[in-house]
């Protein structure tokens, strides 16, 4: 596994930014480290990510319907299939559930692959909860829970890459397939929106993902039922560490600024706090941070809203670092677009700053 780094996009709250943060990450990380293969992981039913990447809008729709309607159904559901048909326990698929994805987006490197997403995963949800808790198999649980890391080791050994970075888009609710590929992950990067919604989604994902719980009262409820953490313990199993906060889609209009510096100097103090309580549960920054300003550096970054350039990437499937290309696109229905760079240009050295912090 030292050749495989794997970061999973995930807030407890919706509406965050994940999938356009990890599809812009991705595109760029890709074109930056050409001799690392990419694997773009599609965890959530919506499948907005393998829309964008198998060409946006409804290009990148029908051709995630023909991976779906295909015999050997090569994505996420395919392989969550195969799981459940009595294979929790494998060692090599029968199959690649990964697709290259320059054959069906030209602006997208050869280096990048994705296991595209499929609104049937949902659907699973009640055969994976019945079948982690297998009393003829005690494994069972950690058989499925370590079974998207397991997929990654293979995929990663059918190519002539030397190493191999995996980005994982996940589903905001915490289901079973959402835990899957947080246990399956190595570092968790968490978009968040300067609002109040969003420091209850980050307290959220302290109490569900590491058992970190807002008051005694909830500790104690915790204390009397069977909960992923204590299950994630029982099997000696590593939680990824906290790689990254990102806020994203933040504007710079007066006024509007002022609320967000606001509402983000409350949401840092909580999770600057959470730091100081439980270091070990963020990844290692040389120096470690002594004060709130140091461990900012180290751990919060922000996306600009990418406004109108962010509707055009999506329904093109051009990642945004390329849309300085052109100075007008034309959209599906014919209309053209002006998009002048200075418009976006904040928010492309964003992501710029961000992708060049993975490791």
């Amino acid at each position: 596994m030292n050749n495989i780094k794997i970061y999973t996009f995930y807030n407890n709250k919706g509406g965050v930014g994940k999938t356009t943060l990890c599809s812009n990450a991705a595109t760029l990380y890709a074109k930056k480290h050409p001799n690392t293969q990419v694997l773009v992981i599609d965890m959530c039913p919506q499948a907005n990510i393998s829309q964008f990447l198998l060409g946006g809008g409804r290009k990148g729709y029908e051709n995630n319907q023909k991976l779906q309607s295909s015999f050997t159904r090569r994505n996420i559901v395919g392989f969550i299939d195969w799981l459940l048909k009595g294979n929790a326990n494998f060692r090599t698929p029968k199959t690649s559930y990964k697709v290259q994805i320059s054959p069906y987006n030209s602006y997208i490197t050869n280096n990048l692959y994705l296991i595209a997403g499929d609104s049937f995963l949902e659907s699973f949800s009640l055969a994976l909860n019945y079948a982690v808790i297998n009393p003829a198999n005690t494994k069972a649980w950690l058989e499925y829970m370590t079974a998207i890391k397991r997929l990654c080791v293979y995929e990663f050994a059918q190519n002539q890459y030397e190493n191999m970075v995996v980005f994982i888009d996940c589903n905001p609710s915490f289901s079973i397939y959402t835990q899957m590929a947080l246990v399956s992950s190595d570092k968790l990067v968490i978009p968040m929106m300067a609002d109040f919604s969003s420091l209850e989604g980050i307290k959220g994902l302290f109490m569900l993902l590491f058992g970190k719980y807002p008051s005694a009262a909830l500790k104690k409820y915790a204390d009397d039922v069977i909960t992923f953490n204590k299950q994630v313990d029982s099997f000696n199993l590593q939680l990824p560490v906290i790689w990254e906060f990102v806020f994203n889609n933040y504007t710079i209009k007066h006024g509007v600024a002022a609320a967000f510096e606001s509402i983000k100097t409350e949401l840092n103090t909580f999770c600057y706090e959470q730091f100081q309580q439980f270091p070990l549960l963020f990844a290692k920054c040389d120096p470690s941070p002594t004060c709130i300003t140091e461990w900012e550096k180290c751990y919060v970054s922000g996306i600009k809203d990418f406004h109108t350039s962010g509707k055009v990437s999506s329904s093109l499937g051009i990642p945004m670092f390329l849309l300085p290309n052109q100075s007008k696109y034309a959209m599906p229905n014919g209309r053209n677009v002006k998009l002048p760079t200075s418009n976006y240009e904040q928010a492309l050295q964003e992501i710029e700053k961000f992708v060049d912090k993975l490791s």
